[in-house]
């Protein structure tokens, strides 16, 4: 849309349709991609996203068409049959990649900046961070933590790692 254009917003136009597995199957589809039957119509290929993905990341999933229009919403994966969840959530592990941190080895702060040095999948991993009361997040249990690349790791329970990492991250968390 150029910004000449003008978005007629209307009732019609912001109304979502929540897909149920009656009425929406995925499928794979040629080239690896992921296709979806909907209400009767096929779509080859289908891109998912997830509306709220920090705090309900298996809910609320936004199927659009290749051109990025909206064909519905999953309410709660929940609903879809093993197959069907696994086809979704493979898509999805390919959109919304966030490492596991296992431990974290160091944080030291370098000219506003904070340098994480942590272990991930059994590998030393580094990154940055450049505003770290706006990038070190907790919801409940996990805490998300978001690099200067907007790459996002999350510890998946604080209280699960070891002590000494929680001590190093502590001060950092709001």
């Amino acid at each position: 849309m150029t910004q000449n254009e003008t978005t007629n917003i209307t009732p019609e136009t912001l109304k979502t349709e929540f897909l149920t597995p009656e009425d929406c199957e995925f499928f794979g589809a040629k080239g690896g991609f992921l296709g979806a039957k909907i209400r009767g119509e096929t779509f080859r290929r289908v891109i998912l996203s997830r509306a709220l993905p920090l705090s309900k990341p298996e809910d609320y999933i936004c199927v659009s068409d290749i051109e990025r229009k909206e064909l519905g919403i999953i309410e709660h994966t929940a609903d879809f049959s093993e197959p069907q969840r696994k086809l979704i959530f493979a898509e999805l592990s390919l959109r919304y990649y966030c490492p596991a941190i296992e431990s974290i080895e160091s944080v030291r702060e370098k000219m506003g900046q904070f340098y994480f040095d942590v272990i991930i999948g059994g590998k030393k991993k580094s990154f940055t961070v450049k505003d770290i009361s706006k990038s070190v997040r907790m919801n409940g249990s996990e805490v998300d933590i978001t690099d200067v690349d907007a790459n996002r790791y999350r510890i998946t329970d604080f209280a699960a790692i070891p002590a000494k990492s929680r001590r190093k991250l502590e001060p950092y968390i709001y």
